[in-house]
């Protein structure tokens, strides 16, 4: 049988209807086995891309097409590609392999608002509607080739000359100067210049034999070479997001490519944050399918990104297609990087050691990575200037701060896949918040599922132990003991889940995963000093993830919760898109009576993945404290809509309502809250023992309302039954007595007689 692999249940098998039989919801992932694409050999470069060792450094201009590129349109299944599947680029276990992680696509609402057909530029041409097409148009004087118009030049050789010209040779810069109207290879008639790259230039063509327009990249001479690279690249590759070859003609050369009108990769104004973001993750689709066939693209950047409006029958949607691969080269190439650009690419050396960057001696994924990195920092700009307390901005920016780490190499992602898992973790927070609040239950690749509720006794009635603890004081007060704590040390050890083997993370080999594993035990047993020894055995590197993990977790087992938050912090850093680590840092927050801070995180989990109940319980618990009674009940009511916490949770919200505790925040308990709590206890479908433990509760609030004991001293008689032995039964006996009122039998009015005197 499957099991379930929802985050809020992870325990339940699936039936032969399909349903988990614990929380009676479908699973996320389809069952069965994936149906594996086998992916085709790697297109056989002639050698490595310049043989010589200088490095060509691409302007950050080059290469762009403003006014439009070459794009495929189809693909052998829309939305997804070989690259998509495990098969491709997996691990060599197969039980390792993780679901697909692109699921962040599916959060996003790409269909674009279709203007007015009297609406202002509603029928357009593509070049009037692009902004900005003139300012990268190359110098139509074949001697110069510069690019770039005068007045986009302040302070540079020209300055105070004639706008519209060329700032070299100051020919006419019009792309209308261009070779309009010219025929190429006999079938493509050039309406207009795009745009100019460090390889050549792109021309607006006609094509007469196929009726249909196409873009026509003429080439250097000098770069014949790095033609057929490109074209051996592109001709094999079917991907959705990214350029398909139509055609090659040697005369020239020229590459001929599919056009699709569209502008250069940047935010627009009313752009939402996760749109942009899932543009990221189709590039990232493009990456994976390319690493998987051991190319490198080695120049992602925003012009090289081309954003477009995909129309269908009935909506068009925002688009994006990986352009220009120029720069293309093979994994198996062992030269230093020759062609990047510099503004977008990690640089050459760190600039405060100096050493070198090993991504330029020895390209990896990691390269495309890092400068897919810095363009989604350049396009999202304007969306990550909120503060700390912003949680999804916050783990944005510490996901672009991984991807271009320039201090630490090592550090940053490995491959698309693992950079592609946050960045749809991150998407879904930020999609949680308000005002779109859209929930999505998945598994985590890096902790599995939780199954523990952490409700530190919210969700069960009171202890026995604390009614036979409770004292009278010599007022005739009954005084309990706090109604709930946070968890301990020990239920957080059972509680949070332990990492299972990731997939993404090579670093982990078998020994440490067994120390790890013997670690996670040591820990739940309470044996702090071996779980720290069997750490130390593990040899983990000392800034990754795993480490800072079970660090943390000793830590907040000695009763440490500031230095436990210090190392959660850390695997936040390096896994920005996962909810577990903000629950941790939420207990330890809590622990360490830290409540804003604690509210933050857990409000953060909660309004992400509601089905976390541990979240939504130390939600409830610290609003209390802080004096929002109705919030906290709120709070425990939508959790109890969860299938799996319908009972534990519908006792939280009844005992919340009149839950009397020590706050930094005055609470007012009226007769209202105990008649609600009453009714609402009426509706829960509990146990005879756990519903006299809540009405006991109960009679205490009303007891500590009215001042009259009488039905408290019902209600703690009735648990005496239910004692474990016969000393804790007497006690609550004896307390129950003691807050019984005295007795006024009738006789006890009548006037004393007076004794007869002889």
């Amino acid at each position: 049988m499957e099991r379930c692999d929802r985050s809020d249940c992870g325990v339940g098998t699936i039936d032969e209807h399909g349903f988990c039989g614990v929380c009676a919801l479908r699973p996320l992932r389809r069952f069965g086995p994936p149906t594996s694409i086998p992916a085709p050999e790697p297109p056989q470069l002639p050698g490595p891309v310049g043989e010589s060792t200088a490095a060509v450094v691409v302007p950050e201009e080059a290469g762009q097409l403003p006014g439009g590129v070459a794009v495929a349109t189809a693909v052998e299944e829309a939305g997804r590609s070989p690259g998509d599947d495990p098969a491709v680029g997996a691990p060599e276990e197969a039980e390792q392999v993780p679901t697909a992680p692109w699921w962040g696509l599916d959060l996003v609402d790409t269909e674009c608002a279709r203007p007015a057909p009297d609406a202002p530029g509603a029928d357009r041409p593509d070049r009037d509607a692009t902004p900005g097409t003139e300012e990268h148009d190359p110098c139509p004087n074949p001697t110069c080739g510069a690019a770039g118009r005068g007045d986009e030049d302040p302070g540079g050789r020209h300055q105070g000359q004639d706008p519209g010209h060329c700032t070299v040779c100051r020919a006419p810069s019009d792309p209308a100067s261009g070779p309009h109207g010219r025929t190429l290879a006999d079938r493509y008639v050039v309406k207009r210049m795009l745009g100019a790259g460090a390889f050549g230039k792109a021309y607006l063509c006609h094509d007469h034999n196929l009726n249909t327009d196409v873009v026509l990249k003429v080439l250097q001479e000098s770069v014949a070479r790095t033609a057929r690279e490109e074209r051996n690249a592109l001709v094999g590759l079917r991907h959705d997001s990214i350029v398909r070859i139509l055609s090659y003609e040697p005369q020239g050369p020229y590459l001929v490519l599919e056009h699709i009108p569209g502008t250069r990769f940047a935010a627009r104004h009313g752009d939402s944050l996760e749109l942009l973001l899932a543009h990221g993750l189709r590039i990232l689709q493009a990456l994976d399918y390319l690493h998987a066939r051991q190319l490198l693209h080695c120049d992602v950047k925003p012009s090289n990104i081309i954003r477009f409006t995909e129309k269908g029958d009935t909506a068009a949607h925002d688009r994006v297609r990986l352009i220009d691969f120029g720069a293309v080269r093979s994994m198996k190439d062992t030269h230093p990087l020759v062609a990047f650009t510099a503004t977008y690419a990690p640089p050459e050396r760190h600039p405060g050691t100096g050493e070198p960057d090993p991504e330029h001696d020895r390209p990896t994924a990691g390269l495309d990575l890092y400068c897919l990195g810095s363009t989604l920092q350049e396009v999202c700009r304007s969306h990550l200037r909120a503060g700390p307390q912003d949680i999804p901005v916050d783990s944005l920016n510490r996901l672009l701060r991984r991807a271009t780490r320039v201090d630490a190499p090592e550090r940053r992602f490995t491959s698309a896949r693992q950079f592609a898992e946050q960045l749809s973790g991150v998407i879904r927070q930020v999609v949680a918040a308000a005002p779109r609040s859209r929930r999505c239950a998945r598994v985590s690749v890096q902790f599995g599922s939780m199954t523990e509720p952490l409700h530190g006794g919210l969700g069960a009635a009171r202890p026995l132990r604390h009614w036979v603890d409770a004292r009278i004081t010599p007022d005739g007060a009954c005084r309990l003991g706090a109604p709930f704590a946070p968890p301990t040390r020990l239920e957080i050890m059972a509680a949070l889940p332990p990492p299972p083997p990731d997939p993404y993370h090579r670093r982990t080999g078998d020994r440490a995963r067994l120390a790890l594993d013997a670690c996670h035990d040591a820990l739940r047993r309470g044996e702090t000093t071996e779980a720290e020894r069997l750490l130390s055995d593990a040899a983990l590197p000392e800034w990754d993830w795993p480490h800072h993990w079970y660090a943390g977790l000793v830590a907040l087992a000695h009763d440490r919760p500031r230095a436990a938050a210090d190392h959660f912090e850390n695997v936040r850093d390096l896994l920005p898109g996962e909810l577990v680590p903000l629950l941790a840092l939420g207990l330890c927050a809590e622990r360490d009576d830290r409540l804003a801070a604690a509210r933050t995180y857990y409000e953060a989990v909660v309004h992400t993945a509601p089905a976390l109940g541990a979240a939504s319980f130390g939600l409830a618990r610290v609003l209390l404290r802080e004096g929002h009674r109705a919030d906290a009940v709120a709070t425990a009511e939508r959790l109890a809509q969860e299938f799996r916490f319908e009972r534990t949770a519908g006792i939280a919200a009844v005992r919340l309502r009149v839950a009397l505790t020590t706050t930094k925040a005055p609470l007012e308990l009226g007769p209202g809250d105990v008649e609600s709590a009453d009714s609402a206890l009426e509706d829960l479908v509990i146990g005879h023992n756990e519903r006299l433990g809540v009405r006991a509760e109960i009679a205490f609030a009303q007891y500590a309302v009215s001042g009259r004991p009488q039905g408290l001293s019902e209600a703690v008689r009735d648990l005496a039954p239910y004692a474990e032995d016969r000393h804790d039964h007497r006690d609550l006996v004896d307390l129950a007595n003691r807050l019984r009122p005295p007795i006024r039998w009738p006789w006890s009015r009548l006037a004393p007689r007076r004794r007869r005197t002889t």
